[in-house]
């Protein structure tokens, strides 16, 4: 197969490089894309250096695209893939709110959607890890009847300009000296926790809490959602405390047991923190107890490597669209 990256100069391009090294695809050309500010940039995959294409039109002849890129670069690649007839698998959230995409979450559950469409959407990031959580609970709860959600993203969700921005802040403040002026997203984050992730707008609403609420609303087949999005000033590991609440009887141990089964998760106690999931693909989850203040509601925390989960699950995906697994 010939496999494109589209992005994979990105902290999350970086992660499904490393995915795709131990893949069962029968690769045998990658092509990695990124703007032209990656211009004359390499990156390794499978122990050699490949050079960075600048231009979409290295698309061409490709059997599969990974969308690692900006949203707005991740949809004009989606039409050049459509029209060239490349299989897209969309990483990067752009294709994630599109009703006419099917969005996989799971995989190899009742309801999961099929793989043989041109172009498949997987939740991103902390939406990805709650899906994993809530997708059982759907099923064995009876329904859900809304989650509120409140959200904490890491600098590396940032991608590598969050990283670069709190390293250099923190820096700068222990050694007493400036902090980069302006900062780079928009807002000092070293020791400190801002109340909002991207820009607010007129409703008081940022960009990605209503992409959360839209996709995880996908997820559990229309059911309301309210998210609040936080950036806190940690490295790697996002997590989010879900306040569920069931259509039916819902009782900590169904919940239990139900996260139990479930692929892709790993129950801890009494809580894994975002350090203990940094690195791994599965999504980690804790203190799940009932909520005193709804007669059907649990609450749960759950902590994972956002970067890490969507590269493996976007390679998975297309290892299963390619019969792989």
């Amino acid at each position: 197969m010939r496999v494109a990256v589209v992005g994979a100069t990105g902290a999350l391009g970086g992660e499904l490089l490393s995915v795709l090294d131990e893949t069962r695809l029968p690769i045998d050309a990658l092509v990695p894309i990124a703007t032209d500010r990656s211009l004359g940039a390499d990156v390794e995959f499978q122990g050699m250096s490949m050079a960075v294409e600048t231009s979409l039109a290295a698309l061409r002849g490709a059997d599969l695209a990974f969308l690692c890129a900006p949203p707005s670069a991740s949809l004009e690649a989606t039409r050049l893939c459509l029209h060239g007839k490349v299989v897209v698998i969309d990483a990067s959230g752009a294709l994630a709110s599109a009703p006419e995409v099917p969005l996989v979450a799971e995989l190899h559950v009742a309801g999961a959607p099929a793989l043989d469409a041109p172009a498949l959407a997987i939740p991103p990031g902390l939406a990805l890890a709650a899906a994993r959580v809530l997708g059982p609970l759907h099923r064995a709860l009876g329904g859900v009847a809304h989650v509120g959600a409140t959200l904490l993203a890491s600098a590396s969700a940032a991608g590598r300009a969050g990283v670069s921005a709190l390293s250099e802040e923190t820096i700068a403040l222990l050694s007493q000296s400036d902090a980069p002026d302006p900062p780079a997203l928009g807002h000092p984050i070293a020791f400190d926790v801002l109340p909002w992730d991207g820009a607010i707008d007129d409703t008081d609403t940022t960009p990605g809490e209503r992409a959360f609420e839209t996709v995880i609303g996908r997820v559990l087949g229309g059911a309301p959602v309210s998210a609040t999005a936080l950036r806190v000033p940690v490295f790697c590991g996002d997590s989010a405390v879900l306040a569920v609440e069931a259509t039916g009887p819902a009782t900590v141990a169904a919940a239990i047991e139900a996260l139990a089964k479930a692929e892709g998760l790993e129950l801890g106690a009494p809580a894994p923190t975002t350090r203990a999931a940094a690195g791994s693909a599965d999504v980690h989850v804790g203190r799940i107890r009932r909520d005193p203040a709804r007669e059907r509601g649990v609450l749960l925390w759950l902590a994972a490597d956002g970067l890490r989960l969507t590269a493996a699950h976007a390679v998975r995906v297309a290892e299963a669209r390619f019969g792989r697994v």
